[in-house]
């Protein structure tokens, strides 16, 4: 991902970063149920819009980005996101960072 975004944003996972967490007012259970996304400004945002808006910065993949914002559109692909999330577990290539306990 660093790559793809030349740098511009950084993946963590939720389990080794609690103060950050809490200085955003998350728990372990916000970061065990969807992934976030903090913007420049600091917004923070949750589930399907977090992966679109940390999207934006792969060249690539932005065009596709705003299509969450299209109603219909935007209830689908959180529909999915959420079932992704609550299966990540099952899915191939998963870790024991993703059982969903």
């Amino acid at each position: 991902m660093k790559t793809w975004t030349r740098g511009q944003i950084e993946l963590k996972g939720w389990q080794f970063i609690p103060d950050e967490m809490a200085a955003l007012g998350l728990t372990a259970e916000d970061g065990l149920t969807q992934a976030w996304f903090v913007d420049a400004q600091g917004r923070l945002t949750g589930g399907a819009e977090a992966i679109n808006r940390s999207m934006r910065y792969c060249w690539w993949a932005r065009p596709l980005t705003y299509l969450y914002f299209i109603p219909g559109l935007r209830q689908l692909q959180d529909r999915i996101y959420r079932w992704i999330a609550d299966n990540r577990h099952r899915l191939p290539g998963s870790t024991d960072a993703c059982e969903v306990k």
